[in-house]
């Protein structure tokens, strides 16, 4: 909202950013922030009166830092004073003009003629091996079959040339484009987490090439509706109910294009993005989708779970995807952000206290009484193999020694805070989430967040969670925590049992995201 307003303010000449004062105050757990919009620095009467108009000045306590300024003053001299510095009622009106043009502007992102595509960074490496299953194009010759690329010297080395760029296209024979198919050998997937494995995978659409941070950086692109029937059969079982399906066809839709809106907005205003607030005694570090750069998303837990055509694709995922087409959430003209997570543990958070410092009227906390289920049919809907071999999610326990926490802290933090004496919890979310953590050492103490890199430094790959108590047990931490995941958003499990007890999709979104709704953007 804040920066509709601010591009919609006129620049002075030689300014380099809109002119305002910003008043803003707590009320309860809101912030309330006023912005007026100014002309001048300073009135055509400075310094007699030595008057020049800041916040407070502009909310109507005019302060005069002379005495002989204050008994000149009247009320009316105070008016004249902040009309003259302040925008006049027409420069006002082509303001709110603006402002209207904008958010109209930002309703129509939200409408699509066309299914639009996606970019999916799906593995990064000095080496990929790779298969064309169909024949595919690229550099002008017709190829298929087993295919390597290497990184060289900041290019790509591919049949002994070096590239700064390759593609291969599915061929364009009758039937072929929607037939092609790749395969990556060595995918890793579950970074870092306790499930972490190499896969092979096959994937649809196009394949991109590009050098990367001195890797070579495969990348997938294909249509967002091919690619929601993949990371269906990615996050849900086949014998997932018709209305889980539907419900998660939406939400992964709303993620997926709220990502590519911000991440274009972004590029187009030059704007960067800090998921990160460092002092000498405090790390608050979340991990967000726009840390990519060079793509929409990438294909690992980290955005959404994308196998390509690796997991066979059920009746009841094409189905899902069929009726919900084109439909998303939105809250205002905002495509919601919609987040999700494996089990809340009873209680879903809200969205600031595992990422960024706002509030998102959708991702609210609220009581989540269906994820407490220990159905194997019901968790087979949501839990695909490997995720079977997690059990304890609901409620679990983590002993760890304090030797440990001392290694952990400095293998991943490079922090060196002697030895562990405690840890106590400084902040939690509604659903009892830590977000920020203090540990206390020997030789100093140090806060961590938020619930990520909480989650991430107290153990090999990652806890479940971090909505956990800490006992001292001498030598060890107990924590005891529950659910699995951040919490924010569908709790895949509450969803799973609200499909079978008769939810419909549309409810179970609407019991999740509150205050959104449901709207199609495309047909």
């Amino acid at each position: 909202m804040f920066k509709t307003v601010y591009d919609a303010l006129p620049m002075q000449e030689d300014d380099t950013e809109p002119m305002m004062n910003i008043l803003g105050w707590r009320s309860g757990e809101e912030t309330l922030t006023v912005i007026f919009p100014r002309k001048r620095h300073r009135p055509s009467c400075y310094p007699v009166p030595m008057v020049s108009p800041g916040a407070l000045d502009m909310a109507g306590l005019v302060i005069t830092p002379q005495e002989s300024d204050f008994n000149t003053m009247t009320s009316q001299t105070a008016v004249d004073i902040l009309r003259e510095v302040a925008l006049s009622p027409k420069e006002m009106d082509r303001v709110v003009t603006k402002i209207a043009g904008k958010q109209k502007n930002d309703d129509a992102d939200m409408k699509f003629e066309k299914v639009p595509h996606v970019t999916v960074g799906i593995i990064s490496g000095e080496e990929i091996r790779f298969s064309l299953n169909t024949p595919y194009t690229a550099k002008g010759e017709t190829i298929v079959g087993e295919q390597t690329v290497k990184h060289s010297e900041g290019s790509i080395l591919w049949n002994g040339n070096e590239y700064r760029e390759l593609a291969f296209v599915p061929g364009k024979a009758e039937g072929s484009r929607t037939e092609a198919s790749f395969t990556i050998h060595d995918v890793t997937i579950g970074v870092n987490f306790h499930w972490e494995r190499l896969e092979e995978q096959t994937f649809k659409g196009s394949l991109r090439f590009v050098v990367h941070e001195g890797k070579v950086c495969a990348i997938n692109e294909l249509s967002v509706e091919d690619y929601l029937t993949s990371v269906i059969s990615s996050e849900m079982s086949a014998t997932s109910s018709l209305e889980l399906l539907k419900a998660h066809a939406v939400i992964s839709r709303s993620w997926l294009l709220a990502q590519m809106q911000h991440r274009s907005r972004n590029k187009e205003q030059g704007t960067g993005f800090f998921s990160f607030i460092k002092k000498d005694n405090e790390l608050i570090r979340w991990y967000d989708r726009e840390d990519h750069t060079i793509f929409d998303v990438c294909a690992d837990d980290h955005c959404q779970r994308y196998q390509g055509i690796t997991k066979q694709t059920s009746a009841h995922v094409r189905e899902a995807i069929r009726q919900t087409k084109g439909e998303i959430l939105v809250s205002g003209d905002e495509i919601c952000d919609a987040r999700f997570s494996k089990c809340c543990g009873g209680m879903t958070e809200e969205y600031r206290y595992c990422w960024e410092n706002i509030s998102k009227p959708y991702l609210v906390s609220i009581p989540d009484p269906y994820c407490d289920t220990h159905d194997v049919n019901v968790l087979r809907q949501v839990l695909n193999d490997y995720d079977q071999e997690t059990q304890d999610f609901y409620e679990w326990e983590v002993r760890i020694s304090k030797a440990k926490v001392k290694s952990l802290l400095m293998e991943k933090l490079h922090l060196d805070l002697g030895n562990i004496v405690a840890m106590e919890p400084l902040e939690r979310g509604k659903s009892g989430r830590i977000s920020r953590l203090k540990i206390i050492g020997t030789e100093r103490s140090f806060t961590i967040g938020k619930e990520l890199e909480i989650r991430r430094a107290l153990s090999d790959t990652h806890l479940y969670s971090s909505a956990f108590t800490v006992t001292d047990d001498g030598e060890d931490f107990i924590l005891k925590g529950k659910g699995w995941g951040h919490g924010v958003g569908l709790c895949q499990i509450g969803a799973a049992v609200m499909g079978e007890q008769g939810f419909k999709y549309d409810e179970i979104l609407l019991y999740y995201y509150k205050n959104a709704e449901i709207k199609k953007i495309y047909r």
